[in-house]
Formats: C-alpha cells, sequence, structure tokens
C-alpha cells in the first residue's frame, strides 16, 4: 500500500511556512563625506580669502579639509590661513595688509613706486628660500634669528621686526641692540605708509639731529633724499665713524620731539625754526642701525 507524501510548496522551507529561515542581509556601503575644490573655491571667496590663494593652494586646503572631515567656515578659513603661511612664510591678513598699503601709495599719486613694489613682492615669492638648515627645514626669516628682507610682503605691509635686510646691509632696531657699532646706513620705519615728499622732509629732521648728536657724515645726494625700501620706510647713509660726538641716545629723542616740535628757535634769525613742526604728532618712527 503507497502513503502519499503532501508535496512542500516550492519557497517554504520543511518544517512549515513558519520555520526559521536563512537569507544574506542587504549590504549597503556608505563613504567618507567629502568636498569638491568648487565648493571650496565658493566658500574661501566669501570669507574674502580666495584672491590670495593660487589654484593649487585651494587644492590642498580641499585635500586637508577631506582629511580633516570638518567642513566649517571656521575650519576652511583656519585651513586656508596654514596652506597660505607654509607656502609664502606669511599670513593671509598680512597679505591684505600688504595690498592696502600698495592702494594707498596709489591713492596719494605713487603709483610707479607702488607697481614697483608689488613686482618685486611678486617676483620674491617665486625666489628659492633660504638654505636649509641640518634638519633639511627651510629657516623662515622671523626678523630676530634671520633677518626680514625688504620684499618680504609682511615688511612691505609695515610690520616691525627687531632685524631687517636692505640689499647687502642688515639693519638692527635700536630697542634689541645694547649700542650702534658706528654704522655707515640707517632705517626708518613709521606707523603710516609714507609718501616720498614726506620721506624726503623726514631725512631732514634726521640730517638736523645728526648735525647736533652725532656729526657723522651724511653721504646722499640732498636733491635725490632717500632711498626707499617699502611704503612705511627709508633708508639714509650717514658715515658715524668721523662724528666726533656720536650721542646715540640724543639722537633718538631729538627725532620725535622734531617730528612734534620743530627744531630749536634760532636766535640769531628772529626765532625762526631750520625744521618746522611735522605736523603729524602722531606719526612714529623706529629706528635702525646698520651693520
Amino acid at each position: 500500500m503507497t502513503t502519499s507524501t503532501a508535496r512542500q510548496p516550492r519557497g517554504i522551507p520543511v518544517g512549515g511556512q513558519f520555520a526559521p529561515t536563512t537569507h544574506a542581509e542587504p549590504s549597503v556601503s556608505l563613504g567618507a563625506p567629502s568636498v569638491q575644490p568648487d565648493f571650496v573655491r565658493v566658500r574661501l571667496r566669501q570669507l574674502g580669502v580666495l584672491d590670495h590663494l593660487t589654484e593649487a593652494q585651494v587644492a590642498a586646503v580641499t585635500g586637508r579639509l577631506n582629511e580633516s572631515l570638518d567642513f566649517s567656515d571656521r575650519n576652511i578659513e583656519e585651513t586656508a590661513e596654514q596652506v597660505h603661511v607654509q607656502d609664502r612664510g606669511y599670513s593671509v591678513d598680512t597679505a591684505r595688509k600688504a595690498q592696502a598699503g600698495l592702494d594707498r601709495l596709489r591713492s596719494l599719486g605713487q603709483a610707479a613706486e607702488a607697481d614697483a613694489l608689488e613686482t618685486v613682492a611678486r617676483k620674491s615669492a617665486r625666489a628659492p628660500r633660504h638654505s636649509a638648515d641640518a634638519n633639511g627645514m627651510q629657516p623662515r626669516p622671523d626678523g630676530k634669528s634671520v633677518p626680514v628682507p625688504a620684499e618680504d610682503p609682511r615688511l612691505q605691509a609695515g610690520e616691525v621686526f627687531d632685524k631687517v635686510q636692505v640689499g647687502d646691509t642688515v639693519f638692527t632696531r635700536t630697542e634689541a641692540l645694547d649700542y650702534p657699532n658706528d654704522p655707515y646706513a640707517m632705517r626708518f620705519q613709521a606707523n603710516r605708509p609714507l609718501t616720498d615728499e614726506e620721506a624726503y622732509a623726514l631725512s631732514g629732521v634726521i640730517g638736523y639731529a645728526n648735525r647736533s648728536a652725532i656729526g657723522g657724515e651724511p653721504l646722499d645726494d640732498p636733491a635725490i633724499g632717500p632711498a626707499r625700501d617699502t611704503p612705511y620706510s627709508f633708508v639714509v647713509n650717514i658715515d658715524t665713524t668721523k662724528g666726533r660726538q656720536r650721542n646715540y641716545e640724543k639722537f633718538e629723542e631729538m627725532i620725535p620731539d622734531i617730528i612734534a616740535h620743530g627744531s630749536a628757535p634760532r636766535s640769531t634769525k628772529g626765532g625762526t625754526r631750520a625744521i618746522e613742526a611735522f605736523g603729524d604728532e602722531d606719526l612714529k618712527l623706529e629706528v635702525y642701525y646698520g651693520e
């Protein structure tokens, strides 16, 4: 006698339709979030940073943002600053100030001077850095152990350093010196941009203080005036080794006094002054001596 076996419907395992079954879990793979250079470029433009970055720097910023997974405006701006400093050796804020100084020069009618400074700064940015140290690192001019060259955008923007190099001459700020070593040149940096006319007038102040306190021999052509190294500064050449007094302390004290009040009245000429007050009592000069 044959016993009929109930056929199991296809798709239902033996043991009943409610018996447990095994099946593959669905697999969904989510990649890490990332941004593209176009997005970063838009945000940098909104933050006022894009004009100071190259395409290579924008790409570097994008890469670092994707590594950090922090796409906030704050991190975008900080990352751009890090990339700019590492690549150029100065901050975006310094670049802005340098541009503001150039714009001020142009507004004062010194367009040729502004263009020349901009050209020097641009070529300097492409020039080779200082030779590497023992660890292979490129030493950044810090104005202390390494003099800051005159074409450095930080200096062009009016930043003050203890050591500055103009051409072959290193100038040291008086606050960082024990005593000047009878220099042949001096550098003066103002707390605001100067026109050529103002620099020429201030060189007259320097010459008067030199005659009274140092007695050095002026080496500049009075018809030409002092050499300009930045919109804020100028260099005068004086052979102080021929001076009899060499009273540098008095020399430095006389400069702000003459700027504010003019030179001492002349008793032989009805109380007139050889140099009148400069007309800007807020103007200050940093004094540097050449080595």
